[in-house]
């Protein structure tokens, strides 16, 4: 990794590396899993889950009523099932598998929501005199961010740590409590994937923490942002967080960044944790690149159902000595022992489809995966089967093209993808390696990589 300048935290610090070498010790307890009364493991027990943690660390899931009852359901059972202390927040009061679920935008002042033409489909929900579709649940959902932080805060007001996610989120949780007890809460600190945001006056912009992959703020951040003017007897004279913003939210399209610019504004710079949190789902993390190999994993975005579940389980039946690194995590999929799928795209982000479409390898899929045999940098490849074969440099899994199964095949070179393994495994420093992205730079470096 290079070496940059960092804002922010260490302003007077330079030449500063980009990541930090820590000796990290799970919290999780080594205690066996329980054995059912068919002498198996129990793999979604929580027995070695760290509970005396959640006394310092407040678990906010976000959600709504037009989401997937299904995706709601598997979350609470596999990501947030040992989550004892869990806020879950929506749009719609209910319970779901014992939870409860507050309306977090009834928060929101009737009489400034009655102004507001999205809270119509909110009023429907509430009345029940008609269900909403999600386009219209998508657009409530910007205002639920600062409401949300506020209630973390009054449920749980000595937390040292607040963690807010989505129920497409999946979060290894051993790693996150891991990099928690290398920051001072006391210190205004926000967490999470850099995506940009607002402009600035004088040019750049606003970076702020993408909420798919969930952010951190700590303790200092959320009194910070939520610090209000009082009068002479002790009552708030000044607006609340939620009422401040409440116009830029309207204005606006989507809830995390107006929380970044509030932030901001309030002195709170975004520390880019990326690609510890992370914008792609399992299937599409580009495996053995520079960013995804030697770094730990705190987040992955846009799971899917049996991901959520297969995941978790395969994390409990884990050694937990040493953190999960994408090294590690790349066994999930099996991938270097994984034959070829048809109906199956791995080369839809990050792929290489050379000109002229005249070449052979673009003529058949023996000749795309000859092709791609021969090229040392060639880890896997997708041929379309009406004249197209995309290279893939990364060891990809890539997903299921249902639709288009006689006409998409991929395949991965697993004799090139094993020996790279052995090759790089003398590269893993396992337990030491944490990749923060503070400065401006960096995060742009980011943001051509995810988009490239």
């Amino acid at each position: 990794m290079s070496e940059i300048t960092k804002v922010g935290l260490k302003e007077d610090i330079s030449n500063e590396k980009d990541y930090w070498t820590w000796e990290t010790r799970t919290q999780f307890r080594n205690t066996p899993l329980k054995k059912n009364n068919n002498n198996q493991q129990s793999e979604t027990a929580c027995d070695t889950f760290p509970s005396d943690v959640l006394s310092r660390v407040q678990i906010v899931l976000k959600t709504s009523a037009t989401e997937n009852a299904n995706r709601v359901n598997t979350h609470l059972t596999s990501v947030t099932r040992c989550i004892s202390n869990l806020l879950v927040v929506s749009d719609l009061e209910t319970e779901v598998l014992g939870h409860q679920v507050y309306d977090i935008l009834a928060d929101i002042p009737l009489s400034a929501r009655q102004k507001i033409p999205e809270f119509s489909g909110h009023n429907a929900l509430q009345n029940g005199t008609k269900g909403i579709d999600g386009a219209a649940g998508w657009r409530l959902d910007r205002f639920k961010f600062l409401p949300m932080i506020e209630r973390a805060k009054k449920v749980n007001p000595t937390a040292e740590w607040y963690v807010f996610l989505e129920t497409d989120t999946y979060f290894v949780w051993d790693n996150l409590f891991r990099m928690l007890e290398q920051f001072d809460p006391s210190v205004p600190l926000y967490m999470g994937s850099p995506a940009p945001g607002r402009g600035l006056e004088k040019g750049g912009v606003i970076w702020f923490a993408y909420g798919g992959s969930g952010f951190v703020l700590s303790r200092a951040a959320v009194d910070k942002l939520m610090a209000r003017d009082g009068g002479r007897y002790g009552q708030f004279v000044g607006p609340s967080v939620s009422d401040q913003y409440l116009q830029m939210v309207t204005d606006d399209c989507c809830g995390d960044s107006v929380l970044g610019t509030a932030l901001y504004e309030k002195g709170i710079k975004l520390s880019g944790m990326w690609p510890m949190f992370n914008a792609h789902p399992l299937h599409s993390i580009p495996f053995g690149n520079e960013h995804h190999w030697c770094q730990p994993v705190i987040s992955m975005h846009k799971s899917l159902l049996g991901d959520m579940d297969g995941l978790t389980k395969w994390e409990n039946r884990r050694n937990r000595t040493e953190p999960l690194l994408y090294a590690d995590l790349i066994d999930y999929h099996q991938i270097g022992d994984l034959s070829e799928k048809k109906g199956w795209d791995n080369g839809d982000w990050g792929g290489t489809i050379e000109a002229p479409d005249t070449l052979p390898q673009h003529q058949s899929l023996e000749a795309c995966r000859q092709a791609c045999h021969e090229k040392d940098w060639c880890m896997a490849f997708t041929h379309d089967n009406k004249g197209t074969c995309v290279f893939q440099r990364t060891m990809r899994l890539g997903s299921s093209k249902p639709d288009l199964i006689d006409q998409f095949t991929a395949g991965w070179d697993n004799e090139k993808i094993k020996k790279w393994r052995t090759y790089k495994s003398e590269d893993i420093g396992k337990g030491k390696e944490f990749s923060p992205y503070f400065s401006e730079e960096a995060m742009r470096r980011k943001q051509q990589t995810d988009y490239a």
